[in-house]
């Protein structure tokens, strides 16, 4: 449960950082979200095999494939800050959250011991809310506003 109280504490502190620095509220809205995809982006390459293990072991390419999430989340984090990209980044950050939540629920089912997922199906009353918040929150601040 600790990720996603990171998550949680990232997204609405660089929020509230950005705010307090004078950023207009959309950019600091999408300050928060690349806080969070930077964090989770870092994982990838320190936590591979625990990434690895959040998919089925008949999976291709598990390995590389979580290597390449990891680049992805880390241009998610920098591209949302840009203004040109700002609503088709958002759009790829609310299509990417819904690809990866049969990955969250299948290591919940199998009780993966990475990122709360040990906890079991429980921990998608948490995990599923929050994976939605972050949807709507890129959502409203990146495609809508833009």
């Amino acid at each position: 449960m600790k990720n996603v109280l990171a998550i949680v504490g990232l997204l609405l502190g660089g929020f509230g950082v950005a705010l307090l620095f004078g950023a207009p509220y959309g950019k600091a809205a999408r300050i928060g979200v690349a806080a969070v995809f930077a964090f989770t982006a870092i994982g990838h390459f320190v936590k591979t095999d625990e990434l690895m293990a959040m998919l089925p072991s008949t999976t291709p390419a598990r390995r590389p494939m979580v290597i390449i999430g990891g680049f992805l989340e880390f241009f998610f984090a920098v591209a949302i800050l840009l203004p040109t990209l700002v609503k088709p980044t958002g759009l790829a950050i609310c299509a990417f959250l819904v690809l990866v939540t049969p990955a969250n629920v299948y290591s919940a089912l199998k009780k993966i011991d990475f990122g709360g997922h040990a906890a079991g199906p429980r921990y998608l009353l948490v995990r599923i809310p929050l994976q939605l918040l972050l949807l709507i929150w890129t959502y409203w601040f990146a495609v809508r506003s833009n």
